[in-house]
């Protein structure tokens, strides 16, 4: 039989109405070659195994192999080779000299039982391969099942035979029959299918030497225990390390192997009956195929379901592995994807700072002008929206941080109510654009914690900004803040539109947002999740409560409270240095005119004296030659980066005042500034109050 790589769809085909030609002669029949080949096949073999047993065993019915063939054949060919399999019969009794009574019976009970049993295991989906215990036990049961039909009509066709001839009835019983049939499907039919179904398959060298071996210690054992008159070994019976290879055999070289190791045994087995040393008497044959066909019968179902059980588990773990390799590509993947986000995050912020400075930067000088006072209200809606622009991109950097795990903590003595008053002072714009008003409840006593001032400025905006965004027009926000049970609890509630239960837990995701409109649409989503984060860099909690849609939502932030041993305003500073004289010169270096020239200006209105340079080789020649106060330095230069300028200058004696100016702000980027001989870094777009800052300026 050829290989069936689609055996599951093996019914008849038909593939010509009329007649079929083989070997140049019309057939009538109308089968596929395929089928006719293979039933020509299925009835030579059916006959060879008929004339097998009448030739090595008196009565036949005491084992029939060829039943197990006309099952595995009938299975992978189809229903349609019945004709064959009882022709087959009716040709093996025959040929063995069988009654008329058994002519008219038992080939039809055989073609019965195979075409019972094939249609069993074809409708219950039997994989051939035997990859799963369930396939193996189907096996078993479908033949204990259908062993009963040979022998329930052949012990009738007996007995009405033994009654018309009126001979006395035979020994075997219709018990013995029933064991003789239920081996033979056992033990050939699986050997059949397996070995048929896929026939060709490859194994390595030390794959074939380690068959070989184990095969040639079945077969001296079986031989020793089967063919010689001492089967045991310092008195332990050779039945016992029989088991080895069959372990082996089941455990190792899969189903394939366990049906031929079956075979083999029982080849032995049985003809020892016949050959071997204490070969049995005529009286004898029925007693000792019964037990040796019992025990291997049992043998079988045991190795059977080990064999099915450890192939069961090498396809799970076949398919787990591939799974784990599936989920760490994925993961791979999504890691570079996540590792270019945030790199691509990163470099948006940038090249959005970018342009954002010379905008700040004209904003202050509009605020310095004399008449800045008539378009102070324009002023100011300019600068409330340069601020909500820098706090997205700072959320947006910070958002990159958090998936690098980067993102880092400068921890000091805090109070509580300083963060809160300027968190509220930076949302004043968006609730008065709103209309919406602002309550603030403080307690009656400074409040410490360690943390850090700028994060925890943060975490407050975020929470106003969204409670203002989410409430309407006209709408009422409360923040409170309040010691509770040894820490620190701020509670930020609103009116608003509120948030459904099913989303309570969610609501801390990243990029999730809740309400679907023109509300949505006015944030990037992030944050609430950096909300949850630093709050937990700070070791506190943060949690919401809402009862559901129009009902307003409540934020809980607690953190730890820090308690003073020490006496004193825990506000205090060391105090600053007296600031330089105003009027130092400064260097101003950027490729941007508008950026460059924006800070020019403001740095000139606050009294220094300033010069510029537009590339690393100008800045150098520039700042060795006149010796400036201070070097404003862009990181971005067009010939090469601001860090190999600022390391030449140190190298070259240069003494002043080195401040970064770039649209980076990733602590490496820092640590790099200062590493290259840095003392200040300033992130874009910058204001007159970064400038004065970082010059000492009053």
């Amino acid at each position: 039989m050829k290989n069936l790589a689609i055996w599951g769809t093996l019914s008849p085909t038909r593939t010509n109405p009329d007649f079929m030609t083989l070997f140049g002669v019309r057939l009538l029949y109308p089968l596929s070659e395929r089928q006719w080949r293979a039933g020509l096949v299925l009835l030579v073999a059916y006959v060879a195994a008929t004339r097998l047993s009448t030739f090595a065993f008196a009565a036949p019915g005491l084992i029939f192999p060829a039943s197990g063939i006309a099952l595995g054949g009938m299975f992978l060919e189809g229903y349609a080779l019945w004709p064959f399999v009882f022709a087959a019969s009716i040709i093996g009794y025959v040929l063995s000299g069988a009654s008329p009574l058994y002519l008219l019976f038992l080939p039809a009970a055989h073609t019965l039982q195979a075409v019972i049993g094939a249609y069993i295991l074809r409708k219950s989906g039997l994989d051939p391969l035997f990859r799963k215990l369930k396939d193996m036990l189907l096996m078993v049961t479908v033949a204990l099942c259908i062993s009963v039909v040979v022998p329930s009509i052949g012990s009738a066709a007996r007995a009405l035979h033994y009654h018309l001839a009126n001979i006395p009835p035979s020994s075997v019983t219709w018990f013995s029959w029933y064991i003789a049939t239920v081996f033979s499907l056992i033990i050939v039919t699986p050997f059949i299918i397996r070995w048929f179904a896929k026939p060709r398959f490859t194994r390595t060298p030390i794959e074939w030497l380690e068959i070989a071996v184990t095969f040639g210690f079945l077969c001296a054992l079986s031989y020793l225990l089967f063919f010689t008159s001492s089967p045991s070994v310092i008195g332990i019976s050779l039945v016992y390390f029989l088991l080895v290879p069959l372990f082996w055999i089941a455990l190792r070289l899969r189903p394939r192997f366990i049906t031929l190791a079956l075979i083999i045994l029982s080849s032995f087995a049985l003809g020892s009956i016949y050959l071997g040393v204490n070969a049995a008497t005529a009286d004898q044959i029925g007693v000792r195929l019964f037990q040796t066909e019992m025990f291997l019968e049992i043998i079988a179902i045991i190795f059977f379901v080990i064999s099915s059980l450890e192939e069961d588990r090498r396809m799970t773990t076949n398919f787990m592995k591939s799974q784990v390799d599936s989920l760490r590509l994925t993961l791979r993947k999504l890691s570079g994807q996540d590792r270019a986000k945030s790199e691509f995050m990163a470099m948006l912020a940038h090249e959005l700072r970018n342009p954002l400075a010379p905008i700040a930067s004209a904003i202050d000088l509009l605020r310095l002008e004399p008449e800045a006072a008539k378009r102070s209200d324009l002023l100011e809606i300019m600068d409330e929206r340069m601020r909500t622009v820098r706090r997205l991109l700072d959320d947006l950097l910070d958002v990159s941080r958090i998936n690098e795990k980067k993102l880092s903590l400068e921890k000091e003595e805090v109070r509580i109510e300083e963060v809160v008053r300027r968190a509220v002072l930076s949302t004043e714009g968006q609730f008065r654009e709103r209309l919406q008003t602002l309550a603030l409840e403080l307690p009656p006593e400074s409040l410490v914690l360690y943390g850090d001032p700028v994060r925890l400025e943060q975490i407050v905006t975020n929470l106003l900004t969204n409670a203002s965004k989410y409430s309407h027009e006209g709408g009422a926000v409360t923040l409170s803040v309040m010691e509770e049970r040894a820490s620190i609890l701020i509670v930020v509630r609103d009116n608003g539109v509120g948030i459904d239960r099913s989303m309570l837990g969610r609501i801390f995701d990243p990029f999730l947002q809740v309400e679907q409109g023109e509300r949505t649409r006015k944030g990037l989503g992030i944050g609430l999740s950096l909300v949850r984060t630093l709050v937990e860099l700070h070791d506190g909690t943060v949690r919401v409560e809402s009862d559901g849609k129009d009902c307003g939502s409540t934020f809980f932030v607690q953190l730890p409270l820090l308690r003073l041993e020490h006496k004193g305003d825990p506000s205090e500073r060391p105090k600053e240095e007296p600031p330089k004289a105003v009027g130092p010169s400064v260097l101003v270096v950027d490729d941007n005119d508008s950026a460059s020239w924006g800070i020019g200006k403001l740095l000139e209105l606050s009294g220094c004296a300033v010069s510029y340079a537009y590339d690393g080789e100008q800045a150098t020649a520039i700042a060795l030659q006149s010796s400036p106060d201070a070097v404003l330095l862009d990181i971005g230069l067009p010939d090469q980066d601001g860090y190999s300028v600022a390391a030449e200058l140190r190298e070259r004696g240069y003494t002043g005042l080195l401040i970064a100016l770039t649209g980076y702000s990733l602590p490496e980027d820092q640590k790099k500034a200062r590493e290259a001989g840095f003392d200040e870094y300033l992130v874009k777009p910058i204001g007159l109050a970064d400038l004065r800052r970082a010059l000492s300026l009053s």
